[in-house]
């Protein structure tokens, strides 16, 4: 199936590569560069050619399986029915929009469909490999078909359409049928382009990086890589979090738990066969050496002060990454073509030493927003929380010395806000997935005295209560907290404590529906040699509930105030999942609510309502919000180069319009029309631009600070409900 002539390219770029090496130190910088990119252009060999399961994985796949069996909550039985569904997972882990395989590759490849259990039990995967192989070749030959169709005219003048949601489609049965797809498909992309003002040349250069690209990042596909996408089919079989990360995967899962890494404080990206600076992170190694800088491309690393520059051009981005990683204290030193405009940058080596990186963008941060409602201005603390993170919980309940926890970060923030005279708190958890089930309690408890704050089930009926226990509160003051559909998991363990305890309102979209606790367990600890790494599984052992006994498994938790959302729960949220766990009850925890705000809720629906018509710029929102459903329903787009333009004029106004409404508000003078620049702003104006509060933080600011009034003047409740009466008659 793969072709000789692939062992013939490999050695021609192995001898290419291997020549710039040797003579890099000869050549001008602008003809370095220029060389290294004609390298670029050379297609890599397939990565299947010779690629087989390692041994260690054949015992990992069996290890994985007994795993599940014994652990996972629903103990799934490994049988025909599953290796069906772990089939239906691995091709749609591969071909999601249906763009790549034939309708008789599908039908070859059913010959495994009923063999993948067995393959795990037995070790022999060989199938999984089979199955990568064939996705390889038919994922070139596309790619190499759009770079054919590249050589040709771009026209836009016909009048057709895209179909770019395919996962519904009927797989396509001639060559024939599959090239028509991707010829409109790669029209799209060049169409895309010309409206971002870049003439033809420009966009086929950039689309032809784009695709060879593609080809070279599937290229670097190695064995441990396939085994993963394996494994994940048959993890997703049972359930959409239980999950086997490789070693690599789980490094950095350890690294997002404790918000930690030891390295140079930079974010890398591959861009053709080169690793790329996306941002240095502030104060971080990299920064402070003054020499790295944003699209600055890495061609070399070296360990220590004396260790070989190796040459890492073509490889990997993760490989890079783990070369330029290490112990703090520890010196790398990097050979960089620094970015230039005109592209002639000269090539020169960084010396930098190591340090622990704090990934604060990931970590709790606060800030302060003055409200003015009625005549009087409240000044509101914001506390911003990505996820629930803790070093303790990342390193299996062994640490030493100073930890990252939410729970501590929130407390000092609390703290600081409290000596800001805050009249109100609001915890944002919008776009929060979750994180450390302990950490969530211990911060639910800075809000209550004590108590139950979630209940978990196992597949043996065992309950368990995680409770506060301290008879503490941090913060008793008014509190609001946002969500959003993307607030998952421990975020709704938090947003429902806070509601059944009637602690605060939750204001937002309905939740994604995550209500299921996942537990790492580290492979390497069941094998007998030391030596091999073979990653872990994280696997779902436990269902939570709320302490009044509902599940927010598939649900989620409904705001008490909602506001509009593009958010479709039924398409997008844990009920959209393959083999989502079922929603249920249980008995209701033993529980004693904090405070009752229901008499209260009504009036804040009716307050946020009347400002919903009258706010001009939340107005918009809620347009651009109808807008965005028209487009997500419409699965079609035209490839017509006059109609795009028209309706990218017609975004364009609108944009225009809501950027002068807010403009109008903050006392400023309208733009005649968009700046181009406007999306390249330099990052001092980005970060002041995100000290402004949202429209969503702003209205939510608006119903605490309703909040606030009538739980201080309780007669509003009262002439509210006697003027909604007087309506009624």
């Amino acid at each position: 199936m793969i072709k000789n002539k692939w062992f013939i390219a490999l050695l021609a770029l192995t001898v290419s590569l291997g020549a710039a090496a040797d003579k890099t130190n000869n050549k001008s910088p602008k003809k370095l560069d220029k060389e290294l990119h004609q390298e670029v252009y050379s297609l890599p060999a397939p990565a299947s050619i010779g690629m087989e399961p390692e041994t260690k994985f054949r015992e990992t796949g069996r290890l994985v399986a007994f795993l599940l069996l014994q652990s996972h909550y629903s103990h799934p039985k490994f049988n025909d029915e599953l290796s069906k569904e772990t089939f239906k997972q691995y091709v749609k882990a591969f071909d999601p929009n249906r763009s790549y395989f034939y309708a008789n590759d599908i039908e070859q490849l059913k010959v495994y469909e009923d063999k993948f259990d067995d393959a795990l039990r037995t070790g022999k995967i060989e199938p999984a490999y089979t199955f990568f192989e064939i996705f390889e070749e038919r994922y070139r030959e596309r790619y190499e078909y759009a770079l054919k169709l590249l050589d040709k005219p771009l026209s836009f003048d016909e009048d057709e359409d895209f179909a770019y949601d395919r996962t519904e489609a009927e797989w396509a049965t001639t060559e024939e049928e599959l090239n028509e797809i991707w010829r409109k498909r790669v029209k799209n992309d060049a169409l895309n382009l010309k409206l971002a003002e870049q003439n033809d040349e420009e966009v086929k250069e950039k689309l032809k990086s784009r695709y060879r690209s593609a080809i070279r990042r599937l290229s670097q596909t190695n064995s441990e890589d396939v085994f993963g996408y394996f494994m994940n089919a048959v993890s997703s079989a049972i359930d959409p979090h239980t999950a086997y990360y490789t070693p690599r995967r789980f490094e950095n899962f350890a690294i997002n738990m404790s918000l930690k890494l030891q390295g140079i404080g930079a974010v890398l990206t591959q861009e053709d066969q080169f690793t790329k600076i996306v941002s240095v992170v502030n104060k971080g190694p990299a920064q402070k050496s003054g020499q790295i800088h944003k699209n600055d491309k890495i061609i070399g690393v070296g360990q220590g002060d004396k260790g070989e520059m190796v040459d890492v051009i073509g490889w990997r981005n993760d490989d890079v990454v783990d070369l330029i990683r290490g112990e703090a204290g520890t010196v790398v030193r990097l050979q960089i073509i620094p970015y230039t405009d005109a592209g002639d940058g000269m090539p020169k080596v960084v010396r930098i030493v190591r340090e622990e990186i704090k990934l604060e963008d990931q970590a709790a941060h606060s800030t302060t927003m003055e409200v003015e409602q009625d005549g009087k201005a409240y000044n509101l603390g914001v506390i911003e929380l990505p996820s629930f993170y803790s070093e303790a919980a990342a390193r299996d309940g062994e640490s030493d010395g100073e930890v990252t926890s939410t729970t501590k970060d929130v407390a000092r923030l609390i703290k600081q806000l409290e000596k800001e005279s805050i009249d109100g708190l609001i915890i944002d958890l919008r776009n929060n997935g979750g994180g450390s089930l302990n950490e969530v309690v211990d911060l639910v408890g800075l809000f209550i005295d004590q108590g139950p704050v979630v209940q978990g089930q196992d597949s043996g009926g065992r309950l368990r209560v995680l409770e506060d226990d301290d008879g503490k509160t941090l913060y008793d003051g008014p509190l609001a907290v946002m969500v959003n559909g993307s607030s998952a998991s421990a975020s709704e363990i938090f947003a429902g404590a806070i509601q059944d305890y009637g602690r605060g309102v939750v204001i937002g979209e309905n939740t994604f529906g995550k209500g299921t606790v996942q537990s790492v367990a580290n492979l390497d600890r069941y094998l007998r040699d030391p030596e091999v790494n073979v990653g872990a599984l994280k696997l779902t052992v436990e269902k939570f509930y709320r302490v009044t006994g509902k599940s927010t498994q598939n649900r989620g938790v409904s705001p008490d105030i909602a506001f509009p959302t593009i958010f479709d729960h039924k398409k997008y949220g844990e009920s959209s999942y393959d083999n989502a766990l079922a929603w249920d009850t249980i008995k209701t925890a033993d529980f004693e609510p904090a405070g009752d705000l229901h008499d209260f809720l009504p009036y804040l629906k009716y307050r946020h309502e009347q400002r919903k018509e009258s706010n001009e710029e939340f107005a918009f929102f809620v347009d651009d919000i109808e807008r965005a459903k028209t487009e997500r329903d419409n699965e079609v787009v035209s490839l017509n180069y006059e109609k795009r333009l028209a309706k990218q004029k017609e975004n364009d106004k609108l944009r225009l319009k809501r950027e002068n409404i807010k403009r109008k508000m903050q006392g400023l003078e309208p733009l005649a029309k968009l700046d181009k620049e406007q999306d390249e702003e330099s990052e001092e104006d980005t970060e002041e631009q995100s000290e402004e509060p949202d429209v969503l933080l702003k209205e939510a600011g608006n119903i605490l600070s309703d909040l606030i009034t009538i739980q201080a003047k309780p007669e509003l409740i009262a002439r509210f409900e006697k003027s909604q009466k007087s309506k009624e008659l």
